[in-house]
């Protein structure tokens, strides 16, 4: 039988309904309980039950935020040659969150570009409707995206390293490597992963994820290298706790280093800042987020 998505979350409805079935998990994820025979793949699977349950009641659906995105493309030596900048607005439309273009390089968008925003839109809104019809999260999917959850960490080996203080979140620190045998490649993001080392930061009171590093350990090819190489990539992804038990995107940093065709080669970093989150047509932005 199709599972059937709310068309408009309700955010304080939402919100409860986040609340109370983390207050179920919690009995089994308490601060306690990673004390077992493998103590750091105990913690991510708590932190990956926290954040599915999140994800399937929609909680973030509820938010709005504004985003900035710079992309710095940079020479051989590291250094600046090109700045773009872009802002975005996200916001709940037709029962999920969707992300809208509204100023470049420092500038409101242009006529044609307004039109493209709008094609967007009533794409997204489309999708979201196929999505519900079929009995599906209505959350369309980023291409490429990664979620928390156990097709992103089921491929890795675990190692607790440790404790450490992030923002005033204390944290277990859990460092990250690919399992060995073979793994899943559904897509070429699924490669990527597979050749990715790094570290998370799990919030030690509620196992909600406050921060993720990773690396590529060796060049990932497309296409056997004949389309593309990506070398000598790195990210880090930050979130916060925005209301009880939800945790959202808060900063993003990835460094990129590709070569393309054989022939041109692309050094960019690519930074996405989230700030203003507030309850959807709330009175204004959180004072914790508005940074």
């Amino acid at each position: 039988m199709n599972r059937r998505f709310p068309r408009h979350p309700n955010p304080s409805i939402t919100l409860t309904i986040g609340a109370a079935v983390l207050a179920a998990l919690l009995p089994s994820i308490s601060p306690g309980a990673e004390a077992s025979a493998d103590p750091a793949a105990g913690i991510l699977h708590r932190a990956v039950a926290r954040a599915e349950a999140q994800y399937e009641n929609q909680a973030e659906a509820v938010f709005e935020s504004e985003a900035l995105s710079v992309i710095r493309s940079l020479d051989a030596m590291g250094r600046p040659v090109k700045t773009e900048t872009f802002r975005y607005r996200q916001y709940p439309l037709g029962g999920a969150l969707f992300e809208e273009l509204i100023e470049k390089d420092g500038r409101p968008l242009g006529e044609g570009e307004k039109r493209e925003e709008q094609k967007r839109r009533e794409r997204f809104l489309r999708e979201v409707e196929k999505r519900r019809s079929q009995g599906r999260h209505p959350q369309p999917e980023q291409e490429p995206g990664i979620r928390f959850n156990h097709d992103f960490v089921d491929r890795y080996e675990f190692r607790l390293e440790g404790t450490e203080t992030v923002r005033g979140h204390p944290c277990w620190v859990i460092a990250f490597k690919p399992a060995p045998g073979k793994l899943p490649v559904r897509n070429r993001m699924d490669r990527a992963l597979n050749q990715s080392t790094g570290r998370f930061w799990i919030a030690r009171e509620d196992y909600g994820a406050v921060r993720i590093e990773f690396a590529l350990r060796h060049p990932f090819k497309y296409w056997g290298g004949l389309l593309a190489v990506i070398r000598n990539t790195d990210g880090r992804m930050d979130y916060e706790r925005v209301a009880p038990d939800i945790w959202t995107p808060l900063d993003f940093d990835l460094r990129l280093d590709l070569e393309i065709m054989m022939v041109k080669d692309i050094r960019r970093t690519i930074t996405k800042n989230w700030v203003s989150y507030r309850a959807a047509g709330g009175p204004g932005p959180s004072p914790l987020q508005d940074r």
